[in-house]
């Protein structure tokens, strides 16, 4: 029997079982730790906000919540393996717009469908992207930067580590018609430790995976790619303030299950994790990674990928990223 066939025998007969049974079932769940699957490596932001959230769940449902990094192919590999999970609320996947509204204009053949294969739980964090450049980068501020860009031979190079830092560098090099070469990474960390080390030239990391560095000097930043500054560093002027126009990338981070998760079981967890995103202390969390808070029902998360799936579409165009 294949995967999908023993997922989809579980599903008929938790159907055949009738309402009843999944009320049951959410009430005695969970009854063993959760695993957490995360599409991007250590020391991400998706990561760190995937471990505070697992630590908060496990308060509140009394099971360990663990999470397991299973990164690369812009988080193709996680989602494959979580759409092919058991339904049972065991397996959930912690994962941004890269897996869910990006890679569907980005690759032309995904072995996983967003809508079609996950149960959305919920929504947790909104976060922008920075604009920052090696330490020994020639200019201190954004404008200095556009001239240093326009003038280099051979051209910058800039690093991504997830689709939400390459389009916020293909957008900007079509709005400022700059050349920069793309160098890609399969997390921030790497990119990173790059940038820091002067083997490329630029990076737009989060904040969240970001500020400790930048608060030792170990890169400049110029900007926010967000469509207001970040309240952690009120001083950093957004892109569009500086003058390009219609510049606004933001990824997200939220929850899904595998598709046929009972709704029981995916209302529960919904509930527990707005239940954490209101405790002060997880609110100063997102506040100090230089975040927003996104907490929303099942249903309106679905809606707000759907959403920010069409948005991608027309920035895949305007950035020129290539499909493939």
């Amino acid at each position: 029997m294949t995967d999908f066939m023993a997922k989809a025998l579980l599903v008929a007969v938790a159907l055949a079982a009738g309402p009843g049974a999944a009320h049951a079932q959410a009430e005695g769940y969970p009854q063993r730790p959760v695993t957490l699957i995360v599409p991007f490596p250590a020391g991400s932001a998706t990561d760190a906000v995937a471990r505070k959230v697992g630590e908060g769940l496990q308060k509140q449902l009394g099971q360990g919540f663990v999470v397991e990094n299973k990164a690369g192919a812009d988080g193709i590999i996680a989602a494959r393996q979580v759409a092919g999970a058991t339904p049972d609320g065991y397996t959930l996947l912690i994962t941004t717009n890269t897996t869910h509204s990006a890679n569907p204009s980005i690759y032309r053949q995904l072995p996983y469908d967003p809508k079609k294969d996950f149960a959305p739980v919920g929504g947790i964090i909104r976060i922008p992207f920075m604009v920052a450049v090696r330490p020994d980068f020639p200019a201190s501020d954004f404008a200095g930067f556009v001239k240093a860009a326009k003038a280099a031979n051979p051209p910058l190079s800039y690093g991504s580590g997830n689709t939400g830092s390459r389009a916020s560098g293909e957008l900007l090099k079509s709005r400022l018609g700059l050349d920069m070469v793309h160098v890609p990474y399969r997390g921030s960390p790497q990119a990173m430790t790059d940038l820091i080390g002067g083997r490329i030239d630029v990076y737009f990391p989060d904040p969240a995976s970001a500020l400790g560095m930048l608060q030792g000097k170990q890169f400049k930043v110029l900007a926010v790619t967000g469509p207001k500054r970040i309240a952690t560093l009120p001083e950093l002027p957004t892109v569009m303030e500086l003058g390009v126009p219609d510049f606004n990338i933001v990824a997200w981070v939220a929850a899904f299950a595998p598709a046929g998760t009972p709704q029981p079981i995916v209302q529960k967890l919904n509930t527990a994790l707005n239940t954490l995103l209101r405790d002060p202390d997880m609110v100063a969390f997102i506040n100090q990674i230089g975040s927003e808070i996104l907490s929303t029902s099942p249903a309106e998360l679905g809606a707000f990928v759907d959403e920010d799936a069409r948005r991608w579409v027309d920035l895949v165009e305007i950035a020129k990223i290539e499909r493939k």
